[in-house]
C-alpha cells in the first residue's frame, strides 16, 4: 500500500493539469490511479490551492465523537486508578461531579471502553479460552446398507391447514440412498425445539422397520448432544445409541456437507409434502410422509451415482431387510450397560464446586461440605464400581460418589426433565 500523497504532489495534479497536461499521464507519472488524481484536481478547482494542503485527520473510531471533558475525565481516572476494571472506571466517569448531565449522556457504552481504552495502551484483545474435546474422526466410506445413516431436522415449519408448526426428523442411509424415516412432530407451541425423548422415539420407529445402523451421524443440536458442548459430559440420547452398539458422530460446526445426504433430502421433502396441503388434520399429513417416503424408496428413479438411474430398493435390495435386526419389546436385552461404562470411562471432566461444596454432572448436583467448598475436582468414571471420582489435581483429595442418573432405565427412558427429576432424587 502506497504512502498519502504529499501536499507538494496534490497541487502539482492542479497546476500540471492547468498546463494541458492529461489527468491520466499525470496519475501514470506518480503510480496513482486515475481516480484519485481526479478528485484531487476536483478539489483543487472547486476550492483552490489551500484546499490541497494536509488536513487533521479524525481520530478513529468512537472517541472523535466523545466530547473532549469526557475523554480527558477517563484518562485522568486511568491514569490514576490504573488497577480499577473498565466497568467500575465507567461508573466513576458517568458520577464526576465536573460532568452535566448533556456530558453524561455523551459517555461511551462499555464495549467501547473495553475498545478503546485497550487501544490507548496498545494491549492486544483477549482471546477467550476455548475447551478442547476429543473429537472421532467420521467415518470416510460406507462399507455396505446401514452402514452409516444421516439424521437431521427440517425445522419449525408452517404448513396450511394446521394450527401449529412441526419439526421433521429424516434420516437417510447413505449407502442405498434409502430415506429410512421422516417422522413428523407437531410443535405445541411458538419456537419450541425437540428433546433427546423426541429423538429416541423417532430412531425407534426407523430401527423397527430397518434395523440398526452400525453409525448415527447427526449435528450438535441440543436434543442430539444436550450439553455436551458446554460441560463435557455426553447426551443420554448418544448413552443410549452406545448401548446398542451404534457409534453416534456429529458434524463440524458450519459444515454441513458432511451431512449431505440428508440435508439435500431436507430440500426434496420441502418441496414434495411440507408445501402441500391444506391438511385437515396431522394425521393427513403424516399419511402423505409416508406415501411419499414408499414412493421414493420403491418406485422414484434415484440421482445416486450408486443408484445408477434406479429407485434406491430397486438398485440395493438387500437394504430391504436389516443387518442387526432390532424389536422395540426386546430392546432392553440388545442394551448394554457395560458399553456404556466404558465409553465414559475414556472421559475426563473438570468442576468446581460453589460455596456450599456443591457441583453437578450429567445434570446430578453432588454436594461434598463446606469443607470443600470453591475447589478444582478432575473428574473420571469408574466402570468397576460405577462410581464417580472426584480428585484435586495435586491429589491430595480424592472422593467417590454412586453415579446417579446413569442406570439402564434412565437411558432406555430419557425424560424431559431430567435435571428437575434428578434433584428431587436428594443429595449424597
Amino acid at each position: 500500500m502506497r504512502s498519502p500523497l504529499t501536499p507538494e504532489q496534490r497541487v502539482a495534479i492542479l497546476d500540471r493539469h492547468r498546463a494541458g497536461e492529461s489527468l491520466a499521464a499525470i496519475a501514470a507519472d506518480l503510480g496513482i490511479h486515475y481516480e484519485t488524481a481526479r478528485k484531487w484536481w476536483r478539489e483543487g478547482r472547486a476550492k483552490g490551492r489551500q484546499a490541497l494542503a494536509d488536513r487533521p485527520r479524525k481520530p478513529i473510531g468512537l472517541w472523535h465523537r466523545t466530547p473532549s471533558e469526557v475523554i480527558e475525565v477517563v484518562r485522568r481516572l486511568r491514569q490514576q486508578h490504573p488497577q480499577w476494571g473498565l466497568p467500575y472506571l465507567r461508573q466513576h466517569v458517568l458520577a464526576d461531579p465536573k460532568l452535566t448531565p448533556e456530558l453524561r449522556a455523551a459517555v461511551p457504552a462499555l464495549s467501547s471502553f473495553y475498545r478503546y481504552v485497550r487501544d490507548w495502551e496498545n494491549r492486544p484483545p483477549k482471546v477467550p479460552l476455548r475447551q478442547q474435546v476429543p473429537v472421532t474422526p467420521l467415518a470416510r466410506q460406507t462399507q455396505h446398507a446401514h452402514h452409516l445413516w444421516q439424521m437431521d431436522l427440517k425445522e419449525k415449519c408452517r404448513v396450511a391447514g394446521l394450527p401449529h408448526q412441526v419439526t421433521v426428523a429424516n434420516v437417510r442411509d447413505v449407502y442405498s440412498s434409502v430415506t429410512v424415516g421422516a417422522e413428523v412432530f407437531q410443535l405445541q407451541r411458538t419456537n419450541a425445539t425437540l428433546t433427546g425423548r423426541d429423538m429416541q422415539g423417532a430412531c425407534r420407529a426407523c430401527f423397527a422397520r430397518w434395523g440398526l445402523p452400525d453409525i448415527l451421524r447427526t449435528d450438535k443440536g441440543s436434543c442430539f448432544v444436550g450439553t455436551m458442548p458446554q460441560t463435557g459430559f455426553p447426551s443420554h440420547f448418544t448413552l443410549w445409541l452406545v448401548g446398542l452398539g451404534i457409534a453416534h458422530e456429529t458434524i463440524t460446526k458450519g459444515q454441513v456437507t458432511q451431512n449431505g445426504c440428508v440435508e439435500r433430502f431436507n430440500r426434496t421433502y420441502n418441496s414434495l409434502v411440507l408445501r402441500g396441503g391444506p391438511f385437515a388434520s396431522l394425521d393427513e399429513l403424516r399419511e402423505l410422509s409416508r406415501q411419499t417416503v414408499d414412493f421414493l424408496n420403491h418406485t422414484y428413479p434415484s440421482r445416486a451415482g450408486s443408484c445408477t438411474g434406479r429407485s434406491p430398493l430397486q438398485a440395493h435390495p438387500e437394504a430391504a431387510g436389516p443387518r442387526r435386526p432390532y424389536t422395540p419389546d426386546r430392546e432392553s436385552q440388545s442394551f448394554s450397560l457395560d458399553r456404556v461404562d466404558q465409553y465414559l470411562a475414556r472421559f475426563r471432566w473438570q468442576r468446581r464446586t460453589d460455596r456450599v461444596g456443591k457441583t453437578s454432572i450429567a445434570g446430578c448436583d453432588y454436594s461434598f461440605g463446606r469443607e470443600h467448598r470453591e475447589r478444582l475436582f478432575d473428574v473420571t468414571f469408574d466402570p468397576a464400581d460405577r462410581h464417580f471420582v472426584f480428585q484435586t489435581p495435586d491429589g491430595t483429595v480424592t472422593l467417590r460418589c454412586p453415579a446417579r442418573g446413569l442406570d439402564a432405565h434412565d437411558i432406555l427412558d430419557i425424560q424431559n426433565n431430567r435435571r428437575a427429576a434428578l434433584r428431587q432424587s436428594g443429595k449424597r
